[in-house]
């Protein structure tokens, strides 16, 4: 008998679910054994020692056409420095190349064509998910020694995509593709090793050359606020109804409002409505540097300084009135076109709210959000119930890092299998009721008239 054999029957097979949270300034994992329903989040070994040390910063630098990933995890905007890789990746595939955004990215390397722009970014996001991907699988092999002893040994990932992304084929055929590509190169990439641009390239014909446009069965991408609801829908405090969501990151809030179902224990997700609102907290920074005409990465660091230490320069005021008056506005309208898919238009007068993201604080974010419930799309002035997300029982965490949830409910929500995700419906998929079958609430009968009234 072949004693390696006879070893490898041993144990079960592992399955390893990782959880990608794809941020726009930080991205973050959550890892789970799917054999035993225990997660543990994933820490990356240069960044134990930060205060939030689960965090992953997404920002690149490109230089003398080498690529490397930033490692001054205090400074957000370096020199040569690319930043806000996901937004700049959904720029680019739209064609708004000359956005603001952008600017370091056209700045970073000479192209022969602007054809090339959109192949450099997703390179570029090519390089910084399988840096991360590869750093994910070392340390499982480093939690299970004997990983990959046994030939059914498997690990898969799922991946987050905004859900106003996630609905446009485009965009979701991007991220899934990226995703893959990404996977197969987690290897050789793994930890971000500098390399030349062109050696980049290479390496990513190479596996579509062997792999094609399939994407890898072990990958997969998700709305985010279907992520990020996960633990949620699975806890004992969770009631059907109307929910709006807000999660405020890096560069964008995205906003979607769902109807929760529970029926037989099976529960769905209906998205009445899905936005992405660029207004996320690097957005303040941004408008101060611009209100002083200093828009270099020097600058723009010492306002982010400034805005993370709370302090009251007028220029951030300004930027912060700035934002909650353009939050009040944007969620208005994400409230407005969910209420057109309702048949029973008042039940989003029982809208019951979500906060999330690490930018998520009381002003401008919480309070903008809450401004149009006091405005003209409701009848009366309405104060909605803000609901919190619950803390995992099958997760790792100790009673001090608890207040981590609030930036990993995504990357735990990504954590089960994909099998195991509460299935959804998109917003294009719900279609607007016709006027015939819109529920109008009944007038009173009035009683007969009296003589008087005659």
């Amino acid at each position: 008998m072949d004693s390696t054999r006879s070893d490898q029957e041993k144990r079960d097979p592992y399955f390893i679910q990782i959880g990608l949270d794809f941020g726009t300034s930080y991205s973050k994992c959550i890892c789970r054994d799917i054999m035993l329903d225990k997660a543990w989040v994933y820490i990356n070994p240069k960044s134990e020692h930060q205060e939030l040390p689960f965090l992953i910063p997404s920002t690149l630098i490109v230089k003398n056409n080498g690529i490397c990933l930033a490692d001054d995890f205090d400074n957000h905007y370096p020199e040569n420095g690319l930043f806000h890789l996901k937004s700049a990746l959904v720029l680019s595939t739209n064609g708004a190349v000359e956005h603001p955004l952008l600017s370091p990215y056209r700045n970073a390397v000479r192209l022969k064509s602007s054809k090339q722009f959109p192949i450099f970014v997703q390179s570029c996001g090519v390089y910084f998910l399988a840096g991360v991907l590869g750093g994910i699988k070392k340390q499982i092999k480093i939690r299970f020694p004997d990983f990959g002893d046994c030939f059914d040994d498997y690990v898969a990932v799922n991946m987050a995509v905004p859900v106003e992304n996630a609905e446009e084929p485009a965009i979701n055929r991007l991220f899934l593709r990226m995703l893959s590509e990404s996977w197969q190169l987690s290897e050789p990439l793994a930890d971000h090793p500098h390399i030349h641009l062109q050696h980049l390239i290479s390496l990513r014909k190479k596996v579509q050359k062997e792999k094609g446009k399939k994407p890898d069965l072990a990958c997969y991408v998700f709305p985010e606020v279907s992520a990020n609801v996960q633990g949620f829908v699975r806890s004992r405090l969770s009631s059907p109804g109307v929910y709006l969501f807000s999660d405020t990151g890096g560069g964008t809030v995205d906003q979607s409002i769902f109807i929760f179902l529970r029926e037989e224990n099976k529960e769905h997700l209906t998205y009445l409505a899905a936005r992405v609102l660029p207004l996320g907290s690097s957005q303040i920074e941004n408008r101060a540097a611009t209100e002083c005409g200093e828009m270099d990465c020097l600058s723009l660091e010492k306002w982010r300084g400034r805005k993370e230490r709370g302090e009251n320069h007028p220029e951030l005021q300004e930027a912060q009135k700035w934002v909650f008056a353009k939050l009040g506005l944007g969620t208005e309208s994400t409230l407005a076109l969910a209420k057109r898919k309702l048949i029973v238009k008042q039940q989003l007068n029982r809208c019951r709210v979500i906060f999330g993201g690490g930018g998520d604080c009381d002003f401008p974010y919480r309070k903008g959000v809450l401004l149009p419930f006091k405005g003209q799309l409701f009848q009366d002035q309405l104060t909605p119930d803000i609901i919190g997300m619950p803390i995992p029982k099958d997760l790792e965490l100790e009673s001090s890092q608890s207040k981590w949830m609030r930036r990993l409910s995504v990357a735990y929500g990504l954590s089960f299998h994909k099998s195991e995700l509460t299935p959804f419906t998109y917003p294009r998929d719900t279609p607007d009721p016709t006027p015939e079958e819109i529920w109008q609430p009944s007038k009173p009968i009035g009683g007969a008239p009296t003589k008087d009234e005659c």
